[in-house]
Formats: structure tokens, sequence, C-alpha cells
């Protein structure tokens, strides 16, 4: 990690977060490699079974540092060739849920880390949009492949097109965010479902879940069905099958033993 990323573990929950609030944590260098590595050791780690990414201050990421004012995006001032999807690991490689804790603005590429990752909550008095194209740039992150399948091409399109701004209800109502609450709550809330999913779903199953949930958007029914099937018949061969039926009848928390690293399955690449 460096000074621009703070990483910090708590009860099976790793927390993320973007430090450069005088920046508004818009994106660097520093926060571009150190959010790969996190995101990679996220993945290493069995002891992470949940990550929560959030901003220092008021605003989640406003996306590229426009320190550089009118050259920001100008090819004659770059030294090296822009890659789109620049982390190391991306938050769809973590086979840990990831949950974007937008307490405040998140617009451009820092709207993209949200949109990258599996669940979103957004403050009600934030503003959300993808403003690229009123910079004269296209997206970064994948965008116009994740967009179209989380809110169905027609908003995809005005929302990379037209780069309307949006309030967090806004956006929840167009399908970008599972919910939206006051930016006071915005991290307690992602931290309050990152620890239910910490503690009551075993590790193993959540991560083949989440694999297969964004591998399937490549897939045929079919084939999502046969990987499916192996999936499931991988997991029932393992204790935790055991254990979340046991720990349901004698109503008490489930202690998981499944461990990413151990019981992935071969035959399943990442």
């Amino acid at each position: 990690m460096n000074e621009e990323l703070l990483f910090d573990v708590v009860d099976g929950v790793a927390l993320i977060t973007l430090n450069r609030p005088e920046a508004y944590n818009s994106i660097s260098s520093g926060i571009i490699a150190g959010l790969g590595d996190a995101y990679r050791r996220c993945d290493d780690d069995d002891d992470i079974r949940v990550v929560v990414l959030t901003g220092a201050g008021n605003v989640f990421c406003t996306g590229a540092d426009m320190s550089g004012g009118g050259s920001t995006f100008d090819s004659d001032a770059q030294t090296v060739e822009v890659d789109s999807c620049p982390l190391s690991t991306q938050a769809w490689d973590v086979r840990k849920p990831v949950i974007a804790a937008c307490n405040g603005h998140a617009v451009g590429a820092g709207l993209g880390l949200a949109v990258q990752a599996d669940m979103r909550v957004f403050a009600n008095e934030g503003k959300y949009g993808f403003l690229q194209s009123r910079r004269g740039v296209v997206t970064d992150f994948a965008m116009e492949y994740v967009l179209p399948r989380l809110v169905g091409f027609e908003r995809a399109f005005e929302l990379l097109v037209r780069a309307p701004r949006l309030s967090g209800e806004e956006a929840v109502s167009w399908g970008l965010a599972g919910r939206s609450v006051p930016a006071a709550e915005v991290l307690e809330t992602a931290l309050e479902i990152a620890r239910d999913i910490a503690v009551n779903c075993a590790p193993v199953a959540v991560g083949l879940h989440k694999h297969l949930m964004w591998r399937g958007l490549d897939m045929s029914r079919s084939e999502l069905a046969a990987m499916e099937s192996r999936a499931l018949n991988h997991t029932m061969t393992k204790p935790d099958a055991v254990e979340g039926g046991m720990a349901y009848f004698e109503r008490r928390p489930p202690s998981w033993s499944g461990r990413i690293s151990r019981d992935w399955p071969d035959w399943l690449d990442r």
C-alpha cells in the first residue's frame, strides 16, 4: 500500500480507502498501483471475506486528476499509452464480494471504479455520472461492457453519451446502485452488509456465486447451467454444506471451515 490508499481488516472485512481528500480522491498513479495490489491481497487472503471500497472525506472519487488542466487528456502530453483498465487486479477478479461505499460524488472514472464492484451504496447528496463525453474522450474500466448489463442498453447509452449527473436516489432508480442513504450513513450501511456476508455466508459458495455471475455475462444459459451444476456438486462435497444446515437447525452462527485458497475448484480458472 501507499499513503494515497489506506487498508485495514476487521472481522473478515477489508476496508480500502482512497486517500487523496485534498484532490477529491481523484485517480493518481499511486491509487492505481495501490488499488490493484490491494485487490490482489484481498483475493489471496482467506481471512478477508468481503471488501469495502470508500473515499476519504466527503467525496468518493472524482475520476481523472484534472490538475493538468486542458491538457489532461491530450495524447501529445502523454508519455505512455493509456490502458482503460489500468488496475493490475480488477474488482471483478476478486473472489470475494466488493462493495463500493460511495460516500459522496463519484464521476467519470471514479464512478467506473464503483460500477466495477459487485454492490454499491450511494449518498443521497452525491452526484453520479460519466462525464467523459463532455470532456472529449470515452470511458474507461470497460463501462461499455458492464453498464448495459447493469442498467440496460438505453439507459447505459444515455449515461455514457448524454452524460447526465444523477443524485443518489436517481441513480438507484436507474439501476446504478442497490441503495442510497444519507452520506453520513453510507459507510456503516456498506459495512453492515459486509459483516453479514462475512459471518453468515460460506466463503467458497460466495466466491463461486460471484465468479459464475461475472462469467455468465459471456456464456449461454446452457453453458452457465453446466458450470453451475459442477459448482453445486463441488460445494456439496465440502464440510460447509453440512455446517450451514446444522447451524440453521441449532439456531447458532455458522463456523465456516472452507477456504478459497484450498477449496477453489481446480477446473475453474480465476
